[in-house]
């Protein structure tokens, strides 16, 4: 039982370092002006759901945070595991300035729609591994219907204000630490 259970976590570590989620997956350039604000009722403005301890998570996350980065992930997607210790480190630093990172990995659920104790248990190995500190939810019908059955790419992130209103555009792409900490600077400058 030991060596399929390696030989699986071999295969699967080996597709996460040698294929893509998606043709997007390595950065692209950004479509909008990042200091757009959408004022229609907000993305992130109303919803339930848990994270992957099954603790119950709502839009109140998001109170006193002046800027929220949301990183849509997946368990089979290499370029999401490699940025996410950057994110948890951009968690921490910027901690003192309002910002925090949530993360939503979205291949959780079966076939049938409920939840895969196997891919939890997969979830939390990963972040323990990489050290991806910050809060994780999964996504809720109403997160899908919101918004998540449009994100086809992985990783993808946006960026939402306190009241759940994105701020600026979607990204499509891993990037670095540095990378991120330039788009960070700059939503932040632009919401004083």
């Amino acid at each position: 039982m030991k060596k399929v259970i390696s030989l699986i976590l071999s295969v699967l570590m080996f597709s996460l370092i040698f294929t893509g989620c998606d043709k997007n997956a390595i950065e692209n350039e950004p479509t909008q002006n990042d200091a757009e604000i959408q004022e229609s009722g907000g993305m992130l403005s109303d919803f339930s759901t848990t994270d992957i301890d099954g603790n119950m998570v709502d839009e109140s996350v998001l109170k006193g945070k002046k800027l929220t980065m949301v990183n849509v992930w997946t368990t089979f997607c290499g370029y999401c595991i490699q940025e996410m210790p950057g994110l948890g480190e951009l968690d921490e630093e910027y901690a003192d300035k309002g910002f925090q990172v949530i993360g939503i990995v979205k291949d959780v659920y079966d076939y049938h729609g409920n939840i895969d104790a196997g891919q939890i248990e997969l979830v939390n190995e990963i972040i323990d591994e990489i050290g991806a500190d910050y809060l994780h939810i999964l996504p809720s019908y109403g997160l899908n219907q919101a918004f998540l059955a449009d994100v086809t790419s992985y990783p993808e992130t946006f960026f939402v204000d306190e009241n759940g209103n994105q701020v600026g555009q979607s990204y499509l792409g891993a990037r670095s630490k540095e990378q991120w900490q330039i788009i960070i600077d700059g939503l932040l400058e632009s919401m004083q």
